[in-house]
């Protein structure tokens, strides 16, 4: 059997469709306040039979800080997949996210190891990649070390990925994957695909920071190569390949046939618009434009997926693709 955390998010909701369509016995954590209805949206973009294919899973309530619900759901199970995690940038929520993030893999790992699970593919993050010399793609060898500019996110995943190695140093047969930006169909509000609505809804300023992106489909692709394989004890970036946010943007416009020619903001201005964002939380409670956005905006980070390539033979969709196909199964839900 096969276990899977996180599933009701952009990832998870497409691995599972993977799962059940190859096998028989799929298990899936949830909130019971959890929302199944974006994830049979996600099966309806790639099958006639979604609602079939999504009564196969067996969705389990449990809760992720609580050892002995991790403990129950994980019997008899053979495989996991730890793809649950809490993403913000808001300051408020950096204590909590690594708190959530960081013991909930700790649980996971400890249930397995009581189970004697076969194997755990976790995900991490890029973020959780430590940064190569300027302009040299990191890879794996590359250590985190937090710095000033360090977002709460990828302390957790770091944190995390630490559990994920204490584990194996006690018997759990593991490996990691550290995707760049995923983008994939659905979560229209939230996350990566909300680069999608931001561009439909008129966004006009971009800024010139860059990093890496893959396609959702091409991230489960790998994690179920790695499972089915005999490699432990590694990790492996995912990316697609590297682009600026205005390219990316530009290009997600063309896609959605609003194509423009997005005005590049300037740090300054930025760091104006942060500072009256910062003030008008004051009154909402709520900041969009946090100093984290504000690093990333013009940070210029690279990434090497060579070395999945080289292991599993891997080729990467192309992000002008992958957003294609992204922005029509956008355009299905959003008609003009």
């Amino acid at each position: 059997m096969i276990l899977v955390t996180g599933g009701t998010g952009l990832l998870g909701s497409h691995l599972l469709l993977e799962l059940v369509r190859e096998h028989e016995e799929v298990v899936a954590i949830k909130r019971p306040s959890s929302n199944l209805e974006e994830v049979k949206s996600v099966f309806s973009y790639y099958s006639n039979e979604a609602d079939h294919l999504f009564k196969l899973i067996d969705w389990v309530d449990v809760d992720l800080l609580y050892q002995q619900d991790m403990e129950r759901v994980m019997i008899d199970i053979e495989e996991v997949y730890h793809c649950a995690a809490m993403v913000s940038f808001q300051p408020r929520d950096r204590k909590s996210m690594i708190d959530f993030n960081v013991q909930s893999t700790t649980n996971v790992v400890n249930a397995c190891l009581e189970a004697g699970v076969k194997k755990l593919v976790h995900v991490s993050s890029s973020s959780a990649i430590g940064r190569a010399p300027d302009g040299q793609p990191a890879d794996e060898s590359r250590i985190w070390a937090r710095s000033k500019y360090s977002s709460g996110y990828a302390e957790s995943k770091f944190k995390s990925e630490m559990e994920i190695w204490r584990g194996m140093e006690e018997g759990l047969n593991a490996v990691i994957v550290n995707p760049t930006i995923i983008f994939g169909s659905g979560f229209w509000d939230r996350g990566s695909s909300s680069m999608f609505s931001r561009v439909a809804g008129g966004l006009k300023y971009a800024t010139p920071g860059v990093t890496g992106y893959v396609g959702v489909n091409d991230v489960v692709a790998a994690m179920t190569q790695l499972m089915a394989s005999d490699i432990l004890g590694e990790r492996f970036i995912l990316s697609a390949g590297d682009h600026s946010y205005q390219e990316v943007f530009e290009t997600i416009g063309a896609a959605l046939e609003v194509p423009r020619k997005l005005k590049q903001v300037s740090p300054s201005a930025l760091r104006s618009i942060c500072r009256l964002d910062a003030f008008m939380g004051l009154f909402t409670g709520k900041r969009r434009i946090t100093s984290e956005h504000l690093h990333s905006a013009f940070s210029m980070s690279y990434y090497s997926s060579k070395k999945i390539q080289e292991t599993l033979g891997i080729e990467f969709t192309p992000v002008p693709q992958v957003i294609e196909r992204v922005a029509q199964n956008y355009r299905r839900d959003h008609p003009l």
